[in-house]
């Protein structure tokens, strides 16, 4: 039976229909396409996207009924993060805590699943999270339904290619990076490193932005993307090796079109890794042009066919948040099921036993707690001769109690919510180095945020201190407490063999202004 993978880029949509791992027929369909005069401008996008998948569906006589769709990352939130080992009902909790660290909106508004890698020997966690906005999900699922295709899965494209490497003959032993690359057609550029086949380390590029320089030259130039292409690896691989200095890459697998593969590989070898170029005609057929959108739609469809270590899904994920999925495992596993009472039974003085050994560990604590509460002092209760002026003015003394212990707990500020604003306000490639706090002698709290900035650039860098402090600035929460936020000093130190630029950060408060706010400014909880 014939199969349909979908991938939905940032420049085009490729359709790919596979028999038996062998492809069949392939589409590529260009974004100018979708959004050219043949369609009245009142007429949604959706509805574009349809018409011209049918109308390619049609034209290449393909005649489906099971597909599969892979997504490029700038509809996702791919993040991997560590977390220490934790009881699995537990896990869940910490995993959502730390996601919401890298969401700019609530995790209500998201179809996300995880899946975690073990690492025995450090006691850690590695924690591969993927979401998507629940519209922007229901939009494909609705297109695949309108197309009538069934489909089977939606994933991340770059787990796709994953897919597609191994299908060319690649190997995922070991920590391996993979390169998937086309400067003709604008696609999305992935980058990825994975170890045993379990992917920590992602990062998506888009060529077409930034393209124009003063000479005014168009975008599609072909020299300068492949100029930035090379700038965008070299910053990738410099990244990658501060974040993970003792992952060091094994093999770079680079799926690439022929053209400038020999600049390519002197490139590669004068950067320490040992890049192969993968032979993509083994799949997509002798002669055939490459192409990064057909690789990704290929890896796409043999979701089932050639399963990886990542089983993330987030079709069958919707399905179980809306409970369909759980009905239908629920009953595919009672079919056929026959009762043991012996095993019944079993399980039941089982469950007894470990019912009552609770009861046993629970009593001292019990007696302890009705011990507390005989020895708890007596509180003095009205007296049925009072009359109404003294129960009144006990009254209001009982109030008055009550409200300045209410205050107590309402007025204080905890250092919680600066600590949790500072790092989301830091711009990438920035970080702190000093976090001090105190009280001047008039009462004034102050904060002094010292750091450091690379991005291989001076004048990125100096631009990055203030956006953190425009970020600062902006911040609500932030600027009522502080209400002078000043960068006092941004010099350059270097550090190995890289400058990089040093600034430190003033907040400070007037007691006078809002002296109730600040009494118990950045006590500690």
């Amino acid at each position: 039976m014939n199969s349909l993978g979908i991938y939905f880029g940032t420049n085009s949509i490729g359709l790919a229909e596979i028999n038996n791992k062998k492809l069949v027929n392939s589409v590529i369909i260009p974004q100018g396409s979708m959004f050219s005069g043949d369609f009245e401008e009142k007429v949604p996008a959706e509805v574009k996207i349809i018409a011209l998948i049918k109308d390619a569906l049609r034209t290449n006589h393909i005649n489906v009924e099971h597909g599969s769709i892979c997504i490029s990352g700038q509809d996702l939130i791919i993040r991997t993060f560590e977390l220490p080992r934790l009881p699995s009902n537990e896990l869940q909790s910490a995993i959502n805590f730390e996601a919401k660290k890298y969401i700019p909106f609530k995790l209500e508004d998201l179809v996300y699943n995880f899946q975690v890698e073990s690492d025995n020997k450090n006691k850690l966690n590695t924690i591969l999270f993927v979401g998507i906005k629940k519209e922007v999900l229901e939009k494909y699922i609705s297109i695949s339904k309108q197309l009538g295709i069934k489909i089977n899965s939606i994933e991340y494209s770059a787990f796709s290619l994953l897919r597609f490497l191994r299908l060319c003959g690649a190997k995922d032993g070991g920590v391996i990076a993979s390169l998937c690359f086309d400067l003709n057609n604008d696609d999305e550029i992935n980058f990825m490193v994975s170890e045993n086949g379990f992917p920590f380390f992602s990062r998506d590029i888009v060529l077409t932005s930034g393209l124009n320089d003063l000479d005014g030259a168009a975008v599609n130039d072909q020299m300068k993307k492949y100029d930035k292409l090379k700038n965008e690896i070299r910053v990738s691989q410099d990244y990658y090796r501060r974040k993970f200095p003792d992952k060091v890459i094994k093999n770079l697998y680079v799926l690439s079109g022929q053209d400038m593969r020999e600049d390519l590989r002197t490139f590669f070898a004068g950067s320490g890794i040992s890049a192969k170029f993968v032979d993509t005609s083994r799949v997509l057929g002798k002669g055939a042009t490459y192409s990064s959108i057909l690789a990704k739609s290929v890896g796409a469809i043999l979701f089932k066919d050639l399963p990886l270590k990542i089983k993330i899904n987030l079709f069958t994920t919707r399905l179980k948040a809306d409970g369909a999925k759980g009905k239908e495992d629920i009953l595919a596993f009672m079919e056929g099921v026959k009762i043991d009472f012996k095993v019944v039974f079993l399980g039941i003085l089982i469950c007894a036993a470990t019912f009552g050994y609770g009861l046993y560990r629970i009593q001292p604590v019990r007696e302890e707690l009705n011990s507390i509460k005989a020895n708890r002092p007596k509180v003095a209760s009205a007296s049925a001769g009072e009359d109404y002026a003294v129960l009144d003015a006990r009254d209001k003394s009982l109030k008055k109690r009550l409200n300045n212990l209410d205050s107590l707990i309402k007025d204080q500020l905890y250092a919680t919510y600066f600590l949790d604003i500072i790092p989301r306000a830091l711009p990438e490639g920035a970080w702190l180095t000093n976090f001090t706090s105190k009280r001047k002698e008039d009462g004034r709290p102050e904060v002094i945020l010292d750091g450091e900035v690379y991005l291989g650039d001076s004048d990125k860098e100096f631009e990055a201190v203030g956006t953190f402090l425009s970020n600062l600035k902006s911040n609500q929460f932030f600027s009522k407490n502080f209400k002078e936020i000043t960068i006092t000093s941004v010099d350059r130190k270097a550090i190995l063999d890289k400058s990089v630029a040093v600034f430190s950060i003033a907040c400070r408060n007037y007691p006078e202004k809002n002296r109730n706010d600040n009494d118990g400014l950045l006590q500690q909880e």
